[in-house]
């Protein structure tokens, strides 16, 4: 109990800590790179003292630390260095030690190998059409986070109650987040354009959206993992609904989904659950189904209500935002739509090899009428082809197609059903957003690698 307490508010603190110093010390740049010197020379001592250890940091750096650019040093994220030396201290020790790598089943091995091949191209691809190089880099990355089972499925063979716990301040330190970021916005703290709008725009990758009647959409990249967090909830609730600690963070997941207001993760949820209603108990998920649905209407509801001073309950939002009858009629839906045409070019130039990573797409800004390039398509599904060609993403989702396929295996358990649940939903979140190919999207399914190991048990209590 005592360990468990530890875990709890070490973890807050430093999910607290690293995100007010980095917003406090944003002109400092001296300042965050000795901090960032400090954290970057702690974790690579850990490495060389005890890589068992180290590992678990690094896991907790990726639950705890959000997108990763809080801190940078010498123009790399403090996520970049951990990862990097990691890497580099393991592989040292592997050789000098002469011990095997642990591998996934054959037919993931089959299908990483496969899909390896067209990365490879993908990569040589980009710099050969002249894409940016840190771009291609960028990109590149995101798709290398799939290498990371190889070092879990040497690490992790036993459910270990830090990343619980773990997992636990991320909902509940993500929750604070979004709604400390919201209230300085709704009311009128905080103004758009100002040095937190810009911070929380550059440093923590988010998003803040005006929706009228003082309601802001706040968005952040980790939140996509909270789709298939809400999914797990909602499974380990069928089997005990009167469970008031998976309420409570099912509460706080809710609120994190509904300030960030993304259309496609209400889909992506809605799919899910649907999911789940096979080998569910009828009785049982339309309890969970409609309690659920009544806690996410009052928290909406209620927010409205009282960011807009009385004057709306969001009815009206919801009619723009939830029905998407007519796209054009809000910004992101605009831009989705001009995106289309020179999607449609790229596409059509190269449709089996792609036109490699790093690619750029233009389009008109609805609003400026001004040509605008950016790397982001918007269209998850239209970016992969663009990029990796149908040969290429279609081998990519070989890939993760069998890693659901082995994890299926063994979700005869509500906590496993919800994981699959999860998985499925990233497919549809992906429609609209790069779920399937995002850092957060490729360790889930490095997760559902690793997990039947060390899934036997419910483990979130």
């Amino acid at each position: 109990m005592l360990h468990g307490c530890c875990y709890h508010f070490s973890m807050l603190i430093f999910y607290i800590a690293i995100r007010t110093l980095s917003f406090l010390l944003r002109n400092h740049a001296v300042l965050q790179e000795i901090i960032a010197a400090l954290l970057v020379g702690f974790f690579a001592y850990l490495c060389i003292k005890n890589l068992s250890l180290a590992w678990k940091v690094l896991v907790l750096e990726l639950i705890l630390d959000g997108a990763g650019h809080f801190f940078e040093l010498r123009g790399l994220l403090l996520r970049t260095w951990v990862l990097g030396i990691f890497g580099a201290l393991w592989l040292i020790k592997k050789i000098r030690t002469r011990k095997k790598f642990s591998v996934p089943q054959k037919n993931i091995r089959v299908a990483l190998g496969i899909f390896g091949v067209f990365l490879a191209w993908s990569i040589v691809n980009g710099f050969l059409n002249h894409h940016a190089p840190n771009f291609i880099i960028q990109d590149t990355i995101l798709y290398l986070f799939i290498l990371l089972l190889i070092p879990a499925l040497e690490f992790e063979h036993a459910p270990e109650p830090l990343y619980v716990a773990a997992i636990k301040i991320f909902i509940f330190g993500t929750t604070l987040f979004s709604l400390i970021t919201f209230a300085l916005y709704s009311l009128n703290i905080s103004v758009l354009q100002d040095p937190y709008y810009h911070w929380f725009r550059d440093v923590a990758a988010g998003k803040i959206t005006d929706l009228g009647a003082h309601f802001f959409r706040i968005v952040t990249a980790e939140q996509i993992l909270f789709v298939p967090i809400i999914l797990v909830l909602f499974s380990m609730l069928t089997k005990k609904i009167s469970n008031k600690k998976i309420w409570a963070l099912l509460v706080c997941s809710l609120i994190v989904v509904i300030l960030n207001f993304t259309r496609i993760y209400f889909v992506g949820l809605a799919a899910g659950a649907l999911l789940l209603f096979y080998r569910t108990p009828a009785k049982q998920w339309f309890k969970v189904s409609a309690l659920t649905l009544g806690v996410a209407g009052l928290i909406f509801f209620s927010t409205h209500f009282i960011a807009s001073r009385g004057q709306s309950i969001g009815l009206k939002l919801l009619g723009v935002r939830v029905a998407g009858v007519k796209p054009e009629n809000d910004p992101s839906g605009a831009i989705r739509i001009a995106l289309l045409p020179d999607i449609k070019r790229i596409i059509a130039l190269h449709p089996l090899f792609g036109s490699g990573l790093g690619q750029t797409v233009t389009y008109t800004d609805p609003i400026t009428h001004t040509p605008q390039t950016r790397t982001q398509f918007d269209w998850g599904y239209f970016e992969m082809i663009a990029e990796l060609g149908v040969l290429g993403a279609a081998s990519y989702f070989a890939l993760l197609g069998a890693i659901i396929y082995n994890f299926s295996r063994m979700a005869h358990t509500p906590l496993a059903r919800g994981l699959v649940a999860g998985a499925l939903a990233l497919f549809i979140i992906n429609i609209t957003t790069p779920a399937l190919f995002q850092g957060f999207g490729v360790i889930y399914f490095v997760f559902l690698i690793v997990a039947p190991r060390i899934l036997d048990t419910e483990i979130i209590d």
